[in-house]
Parts: C-alpha cells; structure tokens; sequence
C-alpha cells in the first residue's frame, strides 16, 4: 500500500555556499507565499561537521548566535527571555490551597503573620517543586505515545520600532535577499554542533515580501573550509506545518538531512535511508504532544 502522505512542498530549505565569500554559507526559506496556508511553521536547523579538528569554536550561525550573546550579556537585542509562567502559576494555587486551609480550620489566623509567612513560603516552594515535576513529566515519558515537552523555545521577538525596518532594508542590501526573523527562536551550542530552532507565525510570512527570505548565515573559519568539505557534515532539517484550533495544534513534521552532501533520514531504528523523508503527524495540546502516526518518504526532498 503506497504511503499517501503529501509534502506540501519540495526543497523548502536551500543551503549555498556563497559565490564571494567561500567561507560563508547561507541558508534561504522557499515558497514563504504558499506557506501562508498554514497558521504557524516551524524550522529546525542543526549542523554538525564530521572533522575531528572541528569544533563549534570554529563555526558561528549569524545572526542567532550575536542575539543569544547580547542577551546573556544583558545587552540590547531584537529578541528578549521567553520565560514559563507554569512553575509561578502552581505556586501561587499551593499558596492559594494554604490560605484556604487558614480560612476553613483557623478563620481568626487567616491574616496572622503565622498564616501570611505559611502562604508566601507555599508559594515559593510551589515554584521550586513545579520544575521538580516538569523534569519527572519529561523523563519520563519519553517512550510514551503521548509525552510532556520541555520548551522548544527560549526566546521571542521584542517590538516592532521603526528602527527595526531600516534594519531588515539593510539586511536585505547585506545579503541580496530580504531577512525572516521568527516570532521565537532558541539557539543551541554544544562542543561540536550548531542547533538552531525558529518557529514563524503566519502573520510574520504575511508581512514579508516575497516568496524566499535569508534565514541564517554560516560563518566557518577560512583556514578549515577545505576541511570540512572533504571530511564532510551533516546538516539536519526539521519542518513542521501547524494547524491551530481551540487551543490545540496539529502538525505535520518532516525530517531530513545532508549527509555528506546525501539526501536522506533516519527511520524510527536510527538506520539511514537515502532519499528518504521521515514524517510525524502530531496533536500538541499545551506542552503534551500526542504522536499520532509517523513513516517513511521515498524519493522525496525538503532541502536544495
């Protein structure tokens, strides 16, 4: 029975060496047009160079890694800390529960200084033991059908100013092309990989002009280029095409990556498959994610 999923559309993401700067390789979202179908998309990037005389030192992803750094060096940048309200939320419901417990048993002490302290060290307990139980939810159901998600995103995109078009009229001058900045972002940098993951609301496709946007730039140090080339890489996508309704998502994920310049994936043993895409169907609801379905494309691309 043939698979009768549908890649909405092919070769997405392009990745280029730049024809000037050969230590530079940029990286183009495609069909941002059609894309307005959807009501939010996600792109996951990850590269990893496969030379052992390469590190993450030696290559950057601009412009995510220079907002990551202004932030945690607390300077100004287009994007701010995109922090969870759930650990403040059970404290104050702990909090909550010992001033009802107060009001029931002890109504005289409910605003003693014993029950006021009681209520503010509930709350800050209540905190501390809400990121406890996170971690339990997510370790421990990383095998199950449905599972509880750590955040994807730390970041999300500051306001809008008038400053921030005459930055993107500049990038598009920088880079040929005009710049998509998602609506959140997380960058990841481990000893000998790159992560980074944009997640683009279709308001933020609607604005944009044009039916391809620079995404991201990779900078890698001119002395290993050659390096890296010959020893190869593995660049690795992920898109997810988001349906919204009453709170829940739907989505229909697609995974793929170079592998030393081979167009493939890996199935659900871990085995690699050239030409293939791996896909998931998923309902996310909060931070439980659902995995309805999932399979193999054959002879099927998402990235040029």
């Amino acid at each position: 029975m043939k698979n009768t999923i549908e890649i909405p559309y092919g070769d997405i993401i392009r990745l280029r060496k730049n024809a000037e700067i050969p230590h530079i390789y940029d990286v183009e979202m495609k069909y941002l047009d059609q894309l307005q179908a959807y009501d939010s998309v996600e792109c996951h990037l990850v590269l990893y160079p496969y030379s052992r005389k390469i590190s993450s030192d030696h290559i950057k992803f601009h412009p995510f890694a220079e907002y990551v750094k202004d932030i945690l060096t607390r300077q100004k940048s287009a994007y701010v800390e995109l922090k969870s309200q759930f650990n403040e939320v059970f404290g104050l419901l702990l909090g909550l529960l010992i001033s009802v417990i107060f009001w029931m048993w002890k109504p005289a002490d409910l605003f003693s200084v014993q029950s006021v302290v009681s209520v503010i060290g509930a709350y800050f307990v209540g905190k501390d033991l809400w990121d406890d139980i996170e971690m339990i939810l997510i370790n421990l159901s990383k095998t199950w059908k449905i599972r509880y998600l750590e955040n994807y995103y730390a970041y999300r995109l500051g306001k809008h100013t008038t400053l921030t078009n005459y930055s993107r009229f500049a990038k598009k001058h920088r880079y040929g092309k005009a710049s998509l900045l998602p609506e959140k972002m997380d960058f990841i940098e481990q000893s000998n990989s790159l992560t980074v993951r944009m997640y683009f609301k279709v308001e933020d496709l609607q604005s944009f002009q044009g039916a391809a946007g620079h995404v991201l730039s990779i900078h890698v140090d001119p002395s290993l280029v050659n390096e890296l080339e010959q020893e190869g890489f593995m660049f690795g996508v992920k898109l997810s095409f988001n349906k919204h309704l009453l709170g829940t998502m739907k989505s229909l994920e697609l995974f793929q990556s170079l592998h030393k310049q081979v167009k493939g994936c890996l199935d659900a043993q871990g085995e690699w498959i050239a030409g293939g895409i791996f896909y998931r169907k998923t309902l996310t609801c909060g931070r439980w994610k659902f995995f309805l379905k999932s399979g193999l494309l054959q002879q099927k691309t998402i990235i040029e």
